[in-house]
């Protein structure tokens, strides 16, 4: 099975609380087709697996490909995850428990199917595609939906115990905090990634405070879009640009005292909210961190930009997905 999916084509899925995105991709990581569609994920799995379906059919459409030229899927997903038994635990933005995603999904690709976290994934990509080559040393901070991370320490991917280390979204950021989606409560996650931000823009909308987002976007019964935020920024919106830097500060915050605990060679920042509003979120987090990190690089920025943008969800599952597959063999 290794050796066949070391040399075939993969599906690389890249599972978000807002997108999904499938892509073909080729043994030299070359993307051939992508299918991108929104996530229906407060309705469940076997909704999620269908979308999934219909973003691979696109993907091998744009390819010219079929699916029986598919050799292997790997998948990145929010967690926690069972990595083992292909499981998705539980979701703090998608309304999915204990569910077999990966047994969903080879029933209908007919492939074996490779989960893992999906900034896990991307991060990986970053590492050895992208921002991230040469290090052996990385923190990845993915901020979208939610917030996600994965530690690289000494050229090792860092999974823990049960395969869920990095979720840095879930780190107390705020003593008494609001209850989080993943039921614990003053998670980062709910102060520096779109799922908090849509919490803040609604309480901001109720008390009657003007904004241009809200002629797009017309409260948490509808999905924010990074794009929605960056216009907005563009458009000096002040409550946008103060509820960013709200966030902004947090992440920094929080980021800061991740490099004090592990000394990485970087950060890299990557995720849908940081690819849509670039060098100012970029500079926000930079200035927030600096803050609290004890010695900083003489040699300069320690937090940098992804630079794979949408697509290091997908190459990273891919790479992962043949990576785990060529250990196995």
């Amino acid at each position: 099975m290794a050796s066949k999916a070391n040399e075939g084509l993969v599906l690389g899925v890249d599972l978000g609380g807002t997108k999904t995105l499938v892509a073909v991709i080729d043994p030299n990581n070359q993307i051939l087709g992508r299918g991108k569609l929104s996530t229906p994920a407060r309705q469940g799995g076997d909704a999620i697996v269908e979308v999934i379906i219909q973003a691979a059919e696109i993907a091998l459409a744009e390819a010219g490909k079929s699916l029986e030229e598919i050799s292997l899927v790997g998948i990145g997903s929010p967690g926690p995850l069972d990595v083992k038994a292909g499981v998705i635990l539980f979701s703090a933005n998608m309304d999915v428990v204990n569910y077999p995603l990966a047994a969903r999904l080879h029933d209908r690709l007919k492939a074996p199917v490779v989960l893992r976290n999906d900034v896990r994934a991307g991060c990986y990509a970053e590492w050895k595609l992208g921002a991230g080559q040469g290090m052996d040393n990385l923190i990845g901070a993915f901020v979208g939906t939610g917030l996600g991370g994965c530690v690289i320490l000494n050229g090792q991917v860092i999974e823990g115990k049960n395969g869920n280390a990095g979720e840095i979204g879930h780190i107390k950021a705020k003593p008494n905090g609001r209850q989080c989606g993943c039921g614990l409560y003053g998670c980062l996650e709910l102060y520096a990634s779109k799922s908090g931000l849509m919490k803040r823009f609604d309480k901001a909308k109720k008390n009657g405070v003007t904004s241009l987002l809200f002629s797009m976007w017309n409260g948490s019964n509808q999905k924010l879009k990074s794009r929605y935020l960056a216009e907005c920024y563009a458009a000096g919106d002040r409550l946008v640009i103060e509820e960013l830097q709200r966030a902004a500060e947090y992440l920094g915050g929080s980021l800061g005292g991740l490099v004090n605990l592990l000394d990485p060679g970087a950060v890299i920042l990557g995720g849908g909210l940081s690819l849509a509003l670039g060098e100012p979120w970029l500079n926000w987090v930079r200035e927030a961190a600096k803050q609290h990190i004890l010695v900083f690089p003489a040699e300069g920025e320690i937090i940098l930009p992804a630079t794979l943008g949408d697509d290091a969800g997908v190459l990273g599952a891919a790479l992962l997905a043949r990576e785990v597959t060529r250990l196995a063999d």
